[in-house]
């Protein structure tokens, strides 16, 4: 709101001093009354508007050139600068342009201009114009350096005070920024091999986001230089400290970087002109890490390539000592062998002119299992190392070792008949009436399940017909057969209570236990597969005198794999295979 001046009382308070001026006297309160008076009539007779339009351009590195729209009546204009949080003055001028000298490079600075008019000799000012944000050049980028790299240039250059570098390249004669940066320093990859030119300039950017530059650098001129990546690395494991690196040549290359992990890097272990490295001096039987990479020689410098791919590798084990056998029986023995550093142990056997992986252990021992009675086997084991990527470095081989095992031997345990751990129940060995396993065993139920599911896949159904008998089961079936058929006709087909197969809890009467069965695509799928999981045909055909049963096609017996296997393949009945009788007393 403007303040009211009432020009009568004006008037007449000058003209009762001008009358005391007359008299020769002048009261201090005339004179006190007076000088408001002319400030008033000053601001009354001045209305200056805000200075517009301040901007600025920054021709150097330490000035700023401020301009502004002119006032309409003013008498000058007053600069200030940002200091402190004030706007003291830095200038009084009368022209509407102003340059601002000795300032620091590439600082911000802050400035505001106001309007004046002079009334009766004194300064009446308008308000400041709005705070207005600039800030001086950088200084010239110098010491651009380049340094070569694969399909690549490095730049570097010394510091300047700046917010910001831009870095330009020539590209079809003309200059193009391709990268800003905070750094003195920038990598400019994905170049084809060549001559490229480069320069660089500071920026500074000021308080309203306005950028202010400084001048270009010098140009330079660098050379970018295109390597290969490294294929095709392998190695071999001539013996137990040393890996054998081979890759392929790299078009161009003048050597190669070999890199061995160590601690999650890999450095440098070996500089070399060929394609071929044997890295010496290695505990056995570890897994290592191998990257290589090549390189061309550019003016003394090694411009390098990529590394290839991780490769993955181990040493050697040692060779395995001590090999023995222990707790040998007709068909199983146990190996043992002394320990050394690897993954795991393969375990050969010497049949039929060669030597053959027959197993794998993770431990210094292997059972054998399936063996034939009375015959001599040789045997030998090598360690192996397993690498990161799954490949095998095997150890030399054990010395052999000779072992004969000896006749298959019955042994009776609380009045149960055992041949090599397997329990036996035919007309010669028979089974207490209180033995009872209450069902079929765990493994031969797990056995079936697992067989089932096969045949299921192969299109085939199978089930159990008749598992466990009891004693007293057995009893009933038997007695049934002998007022029907008569004893000696029981006896060909039914086993006596206590001699049947059934009471072990390890025999099956698949599907359908009758002749119809036999030639059936079950029967056939049964006989083929049954060994696989631990199966045997308990009563084959032909072998009636040794069984003392005839021939059953669905009747299935549990043994486990090993001897079901062997047992098969030997085309015996169970009761030959171990040398055994299979008749009554009586």
């Amino acid at each position: 709101m403007k303040k009211i001046i009432n020009r009568k009382n004006t008037a007449a308070v000058a003209c009762a001093a001008m009358m005391i001026c007359a008299a020769g006297a002048v009261p201090d309160s005339v004179l006190s009354v007076s000088m408001p008076v002319q400030a008033a009539e000053a601001a009354e007779q001045t209305s200056l508007p805000q200075v517009t339009g301040l901007t600025s351009k920054t021709p150097d590195i330490s000035s700023i050139r401020l301009s502004w729209n002119a006032v309409s009546g003013a008498d000058g204009y007053s600069i200030g600068m940002r200091s402190k949080g004030q706007y003291p003055e830095i200038a009084d001028v009368t022209d509407t342009t102003y340059l601002v000298t000795g300032l620091p490079a590439a600082t911000r600075e802050n400035f505001k201009v106001r309007a004046y008019k002079i009334v009766n000799g004194q300064k009446v000012y308008g308000d400041y114009s709005v705070n207005y944000n600039s800030a001086t050049n950088p200084r010239p980028i110098s010491g651009l350096k380049a340094q070569t790299g694969n399909a690549s240039v490095s730049l570097s250059w010394k510091k300047v005070g700046c917010s910001n570098y831009r870095v330009f390249m020539l590209e079809n004669g003309k200059w193009k920024q391709i990268a800003q940066t905070d750094t003195n320093s920038y990598t400019v990859i994905g170049l084809d091999a060549g001559s490229y030119k480069f320069k660089v300039r500071a920026c500074k950017r000021d308080d309203k986001g306005a950028n202010h530059y400084g001048k270009y650098s010098q140009e330079i001129t660098a050379q970018a230089v295109t390597v290969n990546k490294v294929t095709g690395l392998t190695s071999k494991t001539p013996n137990t400290s040393s890996i054998k690196l081979s890759w392929n040549a790299v078009s161009g290359a003048d050597g190669y970087s070999v890199g061995m992990r160590s601690k999650g890097k890999y450095p440098e272990i070996a500089d070399v002109k060929g394609t071929t490295y044997t890295v010496k001096g290695l505990p056995a039987a570890t897994r290592e890490n191998f990257k290589v990479r090549a390189y061309k020689i550019v003016d003394g410098v090694k411009i390098y390539s990529d590394y290839c791919e991780n490769y993955n590798s181990a040493t050697n084990p040692r060779k395995v000592t001590g090999v023995k056998a222990s707790d040998i029986t007709a068909s199983t023995l146990d190996l043992n062998w002394k320990s050394v550093g690897c993954t795991s142990y393969k375990v050969f056997i010497y049949t039929n002119g060669k030597w053959k992986n027959i197993a794998s252990s993770t431990v210094n021992s292997c059972a054998i299992n399936g063996l034939y009675a009375k015959t001599t086997y040789r045997f030998k084991v090598r360690a192996c190392k397993t690498d990161d990527k799954g490949s095998n470095h095997y150890g030399a081989y054990s010395e052999e070792i000779t072992v004969k095992t000896p006749d298959h031997t019955v042994e009776v345990i609380n009045g149960m008949s055992y041949v090599d751990g397997v329990l036996l129940a035919n007309k010669t060995y028979s089974l207490p009436a209180s033995y009872d396993p209450k069902g079929l065993t765990k493994e031969t139920s797990a056995a079936f399940k697992k067989m089932q599911t096969a045949a299921y896949k192969d299109g085939i159904s199978l089930w159990v017909c008749s598992g466990y008998r009891s004693y007293y089961d057995q009893r009933y079936l038997y007695n049934m057969y002998c007022n029907r058929d008569g004893k000696a006709a029981a006896d060909k087909y039914s086993a006596r209570p206590g001699y049947s197969d059934h009471q072990t809890g390890m025999a099956i009467d698949v599907n359908n236990a009758s002749d119809s069965f036999g030639g059936t695509r079950e029967a056939k799928w049964l006989a083929n597969n049954c060994a696989k999981y631990g199966f045997i045909i308990r009563y084959p055909k032909g072998k009636e005198a040794y069984t003392g049963y005839q021939y059953e096609p669905w009747h299935i017996r549990y043994v486990g794999t090993p001897l079901a296997q062997n047992i098969t393949n030997s085309g015996l009945s169970l009761e030959e295979y171990f040398g055994i009788t299979s008749q009554y007393k009586d």
